[in-house]
């Protein structure tokens, strides 16, 4: 039976949600620019403080990131 990659596709969507920010393109360029000098990805990095933040290891007060 062949694969239903529209079925497998939408199972995924289901369990996944895209969260975005409006930055100006100079910062944005600037940061994947930094990500794939440090040899990972803005994706991947954004996950990590995500992580960190909501295991409490990172920490936002007074507009800067603080690491616990």
């Amino acid at each position: 039976m062949p694969r239903d990659y529209q079925k497998e596709y939408q199972n995924v969507k289901k369990k996944k949600q895209i969260i975005s920010a409006q930055i100006p393109i100079e910062i944005a360029e600037d940061f994947r620019s930094k990500c794939y000098l440090n040899e990972t990805t803005p994706n991947a990095f954004l996950k990590a403080c995500i992580d960190a933040y909501l295991d409490n290891s990172l920490v936002y007060e007074n507009g800067k990131l603080n690491i616990k």
